[in-house]
């Protein structure tokens, strides 16, 4: 965990600031803030690649990265370049309440992937998290998901409003700060539904993700 927590600074945060930093007057900022994505991708696809199995939360994390990158490339400006982020925050609340209309909440999916890394088969996990004394944790486990993007959402809106491109720097850094607390928080409400579960699903049938 702690490898792959140092992973994740090095190329999500630490390369485009290093990128920006040095090569800011060399080249455009649109161009750095394009370019500073390329590291990220390629070690999400290299990850995603070594789990040698298609997961719901992999093939998440990566169409959000592609998504940015394409809005990326389709944008004329760094600072629009700096809004992707907040659109695709909104987009990702849209998606987290489709899914729980469709009943069929995102955050139950998350935790069938963590089960089948920990070993759990995957049929044994879905029969046991949507059994009707376990399936409420997960719609509020999306809802957590979607209090993460609102935050963020609020903070970079602000932040962009108010630094523009020239705050680059402390806009990269508030939105690890605000992902990493999240994480955090995230990681308790985990354990805390873990403790929480039913352990003996009766009734798996009506809510079959």
């Amino acid at each position: 965990m702690k490898k792959k927590i140092i992973l994740d600074l090095f190329f999500y945060l630490a390369v485009p600031l290093l990128a920006w930093n040095v090569l800011r007057g060399q080249l455009s900022d649109y161009l750095l803030i394009l370019l500073g994505l390329v590291p990220g991708l390629v070690y999400t696809l290299v990850m995603f690649a070594r789990e040698h199995e298609w997961s719901v939360s992999g093939v998440f994390f990566l169409a959000i990265i592609c998504a940015n990158l394409a809005l990326n490339l389709l944008s004329s400006t760094a600072e629009q370049e700096l809004w992707n982020p907040v659109w695709l925050s909104y987009a990702s609340i849209a998606f987290y309440a489709l899914t729980m209309l469709a009943r069929r909440p995102i955050g139950i999916y998350f935790f069938i992937d963590y089960a089948h890394s920990r070993g759990v088969a995957r049929e044994r996990s879905r029969a046991l998290y949507t059994s009707d004394a376990n399936f409420h944790y997960f719609y509020k486990f999306t809802v957590f998901l979607m209090l993460r993007e609102v935050a963020s959402i609020v903070v970079k809106t602000a932040m962009i409003e108010r630094l523009g491109v020239a705050g680059f720097n402390r806009i990269q850094l508030a939105s690890s700060v605000i992902n990493y607390a999240f994480t955090g928080l995230m990681v308790l409400f985990i354990i805390y539904i873990l403790r929480h579960i039913d352990q003996t699903p009766a009734s798996a049938g009506e809510n079959a993700a």
